[in-house]
């Protein structure tokens, strides 16, 4: 059985245990209060025997074979109406000292914080030592009354774990064995991820981080000292006063890739950790880890060969698993099962009957996971709204359990209030069909769950008018303790009722809803403005082969209740600015916003050049397919020129035809076997081009043929009617 109070534990099972004290300041001043719940504990010990009231007996304090002299004292506590039990030394200066050698953790912390105190010593609260560096004091019988066996628990403090950014100094820093950093910048100011070194201690943990991996851990020998710039970075800029760590350095047998782990990590929530939220790395030098996020990455990483001093105790191991059960239900499925479950996916959309053209699932879903807000586009009956649900009744997100919502688009919108609602004559708010599955999705026990929204022919009535606040708020996206939340959509001042500022108050687009809208182009819907494209990704369904017929279920498919179980960071955004994903992806990055460069340098002749917005929701596109392993690049390109660039693209002038024939060169690409000499078509007849596609295939060598054929057919119709529209072709 256990007993406890105050300051004073005891465990029944533990033999001869008198009690346990936790070390406070009357320890180093002059002995202890025992609390009236233990006196029988010492009753016992002393065989019956106790001071008179009033008076004290010596007593006999035993700490490896040494004897100490106290006193136990029995006073009337006259204000509590009762008897109490003191045990002082206040005159043993010997014990004292003892006492303060072995807590000196302890007394070392109670000290400084008397010291912030409040110099009236009547006025200082009691310093109470954190229960996870807390040192205690166990008084064990002996056989003999009044004299008690001590045993002390001191505090071991654990190493901390540090991780480190270097680059070209990587080597330099490991074969002399330390860290080094300048105490100021070149303006003179500190920098947090310098300060950091003066924490640093003998036997941390420190992680290098180098070139996308971590490919060293270390030991520190010495913590730090101030010293001047090694000769070894002589070549940096850094001024030359900085502070120096002595560490011993193990190489990683093979080095750990970010992208091994900065998913799970980031669920830790490090305070003023190596990660952003977006998953890759802060610039700086040293940040704070965690013992616990060493412990996720070591069982991520089994392959790897760490050395003993990384591997924590048994009991602490023990703790830090119950704790990684927690993060892991809760994590997105690894980048190499992604291609798995998309394919089950598609497997589940053809035993309901549907078939759908290859990559579209694969595109569907980077085109969500790169913004939640998606245009299916395409003449009536081609399964735009089918493939809304099917895919969502894959993932478990159905009409009956509210995941799967269809909101039909009338033509008499003409305000958000009959998406997200309104005030009405009482003064309550009527909440519309899009408010109702936010608050229903951000409930605490639905956060994990991905909703679906479908906005059935969107374009009946004009997207800006009806659609306009969930646009600019859509754009208000942040991190904020890695969840994405953005700014509130609902008006306080249609709020009127304490019962809807609960309700509604604060609400603003969940990070686990998805948006999706099906659109057709003709004589009675509206267009598109460049607001709304600039935010969306534009899925086509125009090109339809009639011959496909119906399959039978693979038998290898996989059961789709499966993917039940997956949450929605399956679907949610890793990215929000470029910056989150361009240390991971820098190469990738760079190589397309290149390419977009030479686009929109044609482009902007026309006034249809995109910008910072477009290059990143392209960039997260091609980043993903590449993490996941789903197409070529080039076809993942092609997607995106399709998308997010042809349908800018309208007009009746010359300058329309000299772009779309420019942009037919990017897509065919040098090696194709189309060629196309933009001079001599400018007054000749394109007709050559569109008619490679007309059979319905595409022509060899084609580099991007989607966007090529897409780009055909807009040509043949600004000759045939004198405009073109990417909706029209």
């Amino acid at each position: 059985m256990i007993k406890q109070l105050r300051s004073w534990w005891k465990d029944t099972e533990i033999a001869n245990l008198i009690g346990r004290k936790k070390v406070d300041f009357s320890i180093f001043r002059d002995g202890t209060h025992i609390p009236v719940e233990f006196h029988p504990d010492f009753l016992e010990a002393n065989q019956g025997q106790q001071p008179n009231l009033g008076e004290g007996i010596k007593v006999k304090l035993i700490h490896e074979d040494r004897d100490y002299e106290a006193t136990l004292f029995k006073i009337d506590q006259a204000s509590a109406s009762r008897e109490a039990l003191q045990l002082r030394y206040n005159g043993n200066q010997t014990l004292k000292e003892l006492l303060i050698e072995a807590f000196k953790h302890s007394y070392s912390y109670i000290m400084q914080e008397r010291t912030n105190q409040l110099a009236d010593d009547a006025k200082r609260p009691q310093v109470v030592v954190p229960e996870d560096q807390a040192e205690y004091i166990d008084f064990f019988a002996t056989g003999v009354p009044f004299e008690y066996r001590l045993e002390f628990i001191t505090y071991k403090p654990k190493p901390n774990v540090w991780w480190v950014n270097q680059g070209t100094t990587i080597q330099a820093e490991k074969q002399a064995g330390i860290l080094w950093a300048p105490l100021l910048n070149t303006q003179g100011r500190k920098l947090y991820h310098w300060e950091t070194m003066k924490e640093v201690k003998e036997g941390d943990i420190i992680l290098h981080y180098s070139n996308k991996a971590i490919r060293y851990v270390s030991q520190v020998t010495a913590a730090a000292v101030e010293a001047p710039k090694p000769g070894s970075m002589a070549n940096t800029g850094w001024q030359e006063e900085g502070r120096l760590v002595r560490t011993h350095y193990v190489e990683l047998i093979p080095s750990i890739a970010l992208q091994q782990f900065n998913q799970q990590i980031m669920q830790l929530n490090i305070t003023q950790g190596p990660l952003h939220t977006g998953g890759g790395v802060n610039q700086g030098y040293l940040f704070r880890f965690s013992r616990q996020g060493l412990q996720v990455l070591q069982s991520l990483t089994t392959e790897v060969n760490w050395p003993d001093f990384t591997i924590l105790e048994q009991d602490e191991v023990a703790s830090s698993m119950e704790s990684l059960r927690e993060v892991i239900p809760i994590l997105p499925p690894s980048d190499s099962s992604i291609s798995a479950f998309l394919h089950q996916i598609q497997s589940h959309i053809r035993r309901q009957g549907f078939f759908f053209p290859e990559h579209l699932i694969e595109n569907f879903y980077l085109s969500l996971k790169a913004k939640p807000f998606v245009i299916l586009a395409g003449i009536s009956g081609t399964g735009k709204t089918r493939l809304v649900k099917l895919f969502a009744e894959a993932l478990g997100a159905t009409r009956d359990n509210g995941q799967y919502t269809l909101i039909p688009v009338r033509p008499d919108w003409s305000d958000p209030a009959d998406l997200l609602g309104y005030k009405d004559l009482s003064g309550r708010f009527q909440p519309g069909p899009m408010t109702q599955v936010f608050v229903e999705a951000r409930q605490p026990e639905n956060r994990h769950k991905p909703y679906f929204i479908c906005l059935d022919e969107m374009n009946l009535a004009r997207v800006e008018h009806y659609f306009s606040d969930l646009l600019s708020v859509l754009e208000t996206q942040e991190w904020r303790e890695s969840e994405i939340q953005t700014q509130e959509l609902i008006s306080r001042a249609l709020l009127g009722t304490p019962e809807d500022q609960v309700k509604y108050g604060g609400l603003g687009i969940p990070e686990n809803v998805f948006l999706i809208g099906t659109v057709n182009m003709d004589e009675t819907t509206h267009p598109f403005s460049k607001k709304v494209l600039d935010r969306a990704s534009t899925l086509e369904f125009n090109y339809i082969n009639l011959q496909q017929y119906p399959q039978g279920a693979e038998q290898d498919a996989g059961d789709p209740a499966d993917l039940k179980e997956l949450n929605h960071l399956f679907l949610r955004s890793d990215y929000l600015q470029l910056v989150d994903a361009y240390d991971t992806h820098q190469e990738l990055v760079v190589r397309t916003t290149e390419r977009l460069v030479q686009i929109n340098t044609l482009l902007e002749d026309i006034h249809a050049h995109v910008g910072f917005r477009v290059r990143d929701a392209i960039c997260f596109y091609m980043i993903y397919n590449e993490r996941f392993g789903l197409m070529d690049e080039e076809e993942a390109f092609d997607w995106q020129l399709l998308q997010k660039i042809l349908p800018r693209i309208q007009g009746s002038h010359s300058s329309v035809r000299r772009v779309l024939l420019n942009l037919m060169k990017v897509a065919t690409g040098s090696g194709a076997g189309i060629a196309v000499n933009v001079q001599e078509l400018m007054d000749d007849d394109a007709s050559p081009l569109y008619m490679k596609w007309a059979a319905g295939q595409n022509p060899p060598g084609v580099k991007h043929p989607q966007s090529a054929r897409k780009l055909a057919y807009m040509l043949r119709r600004l000759e045939e009617d004198g405009f073109t529209s990417y909706w029209l072709s």
